[in-house]
């Protein structure tokens, strides 16, 4: 495959971006600003710069999310719910931060499924499939506002209040992106001191994500993140953006993110650093995009699980196959990449929706049966494939 685009170096995309993501001396975040954003289509906009997310639901034909929302409360830690459904996908894609959450502080998974997402604007990554606006991954488009960690809690209770009125319940803050973890691990720090601040730490689940791009602000907040680790009330999942390892899935993780090849080896330090030397409770994102056939998909899923097992023992059964959907900005972000020379799997940009329905669906769900159905169990036994990913030490 060509690599016949501008690719960008992520170390110094994030040293830039940072500059402006986080006032350092004022302790304030850019947080990304959803007014006039294709992404508002999609969810509920809290005060236009943040929103809450249901993370399970009933979302297509077949699967299991209304099932679990009206299952009973021995039923909800069954086996019912994991491995795959009839349509192909997991049968329950999102277990975390929902399950995490109520394992490690009590009560029933259903509590923990509404989330507060605090996103802040700026990442060093330009995934193809991305379902975040290009504008609030960009600081320098000025698509966002400050806010200290006392002003996002404020509004997060706010929230929290008012689906306490509706009868919902509000108990999880989600530091998505962007890219919080590597670029601004303050974020974490600060929202995590301020939440025990208001004794709010045993009701109060926090869940980060990660894109694994670099470990140089990471390393300055080792301290802090080691000690946040500890606690029971945190989480953070790390995003591996192909299958492979090191080798391999270089020339794919490229083309995907639009970064320089030899970043796809950092995604697996960062994730080392996380698992071993954080030791914070750590889960992985594998998204299911591969170029090739089914013999690649197996070969490099073989090679995902190899590599993985290299930093734990356990990770590669806390690895969840995601699926790409077709969020509102996914079409323009796609398109863009088409244009960039770095097009997914298959696409030709004459008709999205064809090639979406027909062919990249069904790509994913072949990923995700390799994954689970043959990757898998060649490694593990039934008993720890039929466990939810949280109940399986780290």
């Amino acid at each position: 495959m060509q690599k016949n685009f501008q690719m960008i170096d992520p170390e110094t995309v994030a040293k830039q971006r940072r500059r402006l993501m986080i006032d350092i001396k004022r302790r304030r975040y850019y947080v990304a600003d959803y007014s006039k954003s294709v992404m508002a289509k999609d969810t509920l906009v809290a005060e236009r710069y943040f929103r809450v997310r249901e993370y399970i639901k009933s979302r297509d034909p077949g699967d299991y999310g209304q099932a679990w929302l009206d299952a009973s409360s021995s039923e909800v830690w069954s086996t019912k719910f994991i491995g795959l459904a009839e349509n192909g996908f997991q049968k329950l894609e999102f277990q975390n931060p929902p399950y995490v959450a109520a394992l490690k502080l009590g009560g029933d998974p259903r509590q923990y499924n509404n989330t507060f997402v605090i996103q802040p604007n700026g990442c060093n990554f330009e995934c193809s499939f991305c379902f975040v606006d290009r504008e609030l991954n960009k600081p320098e488009l000025g698509k966002a506002k400050y806010f200290s960690a006392k002003e996002m809690v404020d509004v997060f209770l706010k929230e929290r209040r008012r689906y306490l009125k509706e009868g919902k319940e509000l108990n999880v803050i989600r530091l998505s992106g962007g890219e919080t973890t590597c670029l601004i691990p303050e974020l974490i720090l600060d929202v995590h001191d301020e939440i025990e601040h208001r004794n709010l730490s045993d009701s109060v689940y926090i869940w980060a994500d990660c894109n694994l791009s670099t470990l140089t602000y990471l390393r300055d907040a080792q301290d802090g993140l080691s000690k946040i680790a500890r606690n029971k009330n945190f989480g953070i999942v790390g995003c591996l953006k192909t299958g492979g390892n090191e080798q391999s899935g270089q020339n794919d993780f490229a083309h995907i993110t639009k970064a320089q090849p030899e970043y796809f080896s950092k995604q697996f330090e960062v994730l080392g650093f996380l698992v071993n030397t954080i030791k914070a409770d750590t889960y992985v994102y594998l998204v299911p995009i591969i170029y090739g056939e089914k013999d690649i998909y197996q070969k490099r899923l073989h090679e995902s699980v190899l590599r993985l097992l290299k930093i734990h023992e356990n990770l590669p059964l806390r690895t969840n196959v995601l699926q790409i959907r077709k969020y509102s900005p996914v079409e323009k972000n796609i398109r863009t990449a088409f244009r960039e020379g770095r097009p997914l799997p298959k696409y030709d940009d004459k008709n999205l929706e064809y090639w979406y329905q027909k062919i990249f669906i069904q790509t994913q769900k072949t990923i995700t049966r390799i994954w689970y159905e043959e990757i898998l169990p060649k490694f593990y036994e039934a008993a720890e494939l039929n466990t939810y990913r949280c109940q399986i030490p780290l």
